[in-house]
């Protein structure tokens, strides 16, 4: 997610972040987040979370994190998914991140990382 905010070339806002990392943590539940629950799940207004949803997917901008999946039982509501092309593209942006995220928070990136590997 942090990815492909940095990509787009602005700073996310931490609602942003918020609703990115809840649709990831929920699609690798194998439970993908529509606005509805996304919205009561976090205690953000509707409207705000249809609107960031929107400028997080390719459609709003190039290089959008998430996409909008039609729900096969209603034809009103879309899920929330990542959008795996986005993660294809980000190569040496990936890269730049993490330099970023080390240069900044220092030894506690390299503590996630050697964690996450083990």
């Amino acid at each position: 997610m942090l990815t492909a905010i940095y990509k787009t070339g602005r700073h996310g806002t931490l609602a942003e972040v918020l609703i990115a990392l809840e649709v990831i943590d929920s699609n690798l539940d194998g439970r993908p987040h529509s606005m509805k629950s996304l919205s009561s799940k976090l205690g953000i207004p509707y409207t705000s979370v249809s609107r960031i949803v929107y400028s997080l997917t390719s459609e709003a901008q190039p290089g959008g994190l998430l996409k909008l999946v039609p729900d096969g039982k209603d034809r009103r509501r879309k899920h929330i998914e990542l959008d795996p092309e986005a993660f294809k593209r980000s190569g040496s942006q990936v890269r730049a991140l993490e330099k970023a995220m080390i240069d900044y928070y220092g030894s506690s990136v390299h503590k996630l990382k050697r964690e996450k590997a083990a």
